[in-house]
């Protein structure tokens, strides 16, 4: 990442808070110290570390990222961030931008085919070439001249696509839009699970629902969520019921019920686990 960029970027960053920029859709966060990790749910995205490190751990699979790569999410993905290593002289700084699914479709559609592979690898971390990277810096250069956000902020994301799209990986962000696709698929089942956050999902159900075979449904969405469907589900739960407690006056047997668990104490084992702190002892905080 150019240096002069990075330094724009220093001066008008707020610290240890993540921020939506002047262009809608593109979020920055700046860590000037470690942070322990934190628990979120990381909506359809590229992510990109600007500068320096940080670990995303998806169930017990934890990976690093730094500014040779870049992190797909195309689906909402439940997962902790951690940044070890962070200070004031050397700070982590972060980019997200929120996928546009229309614009994508539209970008693709002005493509010619081509010989891409289509059956690789649907992991979330993806190699940072120079093209993607360039284009990512006219955007964010593009907060030195506000009158030029709404028309030009539009093109460059076109350009971010169209270079994302014919990158070696680029298969992965075609069959996010591609109707009938795994990707496109396990969206679905994604969408159905928050939307019923609280039912109990049954796999031969959901899968159909998708038009897949179990072992197919159960193969391909832990690809792409790092996480099977019961366990995709758990996470949102607990997320789920952490905005709640930190929200709402609701008991925590009522933020259980809510959220989908039988078990009050089930429930409180599992938030922490996962929060390293009990929703009661939260809850009174």
């Amino acid at each position: 990442m150019n240096q002069s960029i990075i330094e724009q970027l220093l001066s008008i960053l707020p610290k240890n808070k993540t921020i939506e920029s002047a262009i809608p859709g593109l979020f920055f966060y700046c860590a000037d110290k470690p942070s322990k990790a934190v628990s979120y749910i990381q909506e359809p995205s590229i992510c990109i570390v600007l500068q320096g490190e940080r670990e995303i751990y998806l169930g017990t699979d934890c990976q690093k990222f730094d500014n040779s790569n870049l992190m797909f999410c195309p689906v909402d993905i439940p997962l902790n961030m951690h940044v070890r290593n962070a200070s004031i002289e050397d700070p982590v700084i972060v980019l997200s931008m929120k996928l546009n699914l229309a614009m994508i479709s539209e970008v693709l559609a002005k493509i010619p085919p081509t010989q891409q592979n289509t059956n690789g690898h649907l992991g979330i971390k993806w190699q940072l070439d120079d093209a993607i990277l360039m284009a990512f810096e006219r955007l964010i250069d593009l907060l030195n001249y506000p009158n030029d956000i709404e028309f030009l902020s539009l093109l460059i994301q076109q350009e971010i696509y169209y270079r994302l799209l014919t990158a070696q990986q680029g298969y992965k962000l075609r069959q996010l839009v591609v109707n009938g696709s795994h990707t496109h698929r396990i969206t679905q089942a994604t969408d159905w699970i928050k939307s019923h956050l609280s039912e109990l999902i049954i796999i031969e159900e959901l899968a159909s629902r998708c038009g897949m075979s179990v072992s197919g449904f159960h193969h391909h969405f832990k690809e792409i969520t790092q996480l099977s469907p019961l366990q995709y589900q758990k996470s949102l739960r607990l997320m789920e019921a952490r905005r709640l407690i930190q929200s709402n006056d609701l008991q925590v047997s009522q933020i259980a019920m809510q959220v989908g668990y039988e078990s009050p104490s089930q429930f409180s084992r599992e938030y922490k686990r996962l929060f390293g702190v009990s929703p009661s002892k939260e809850l009174s905080e």
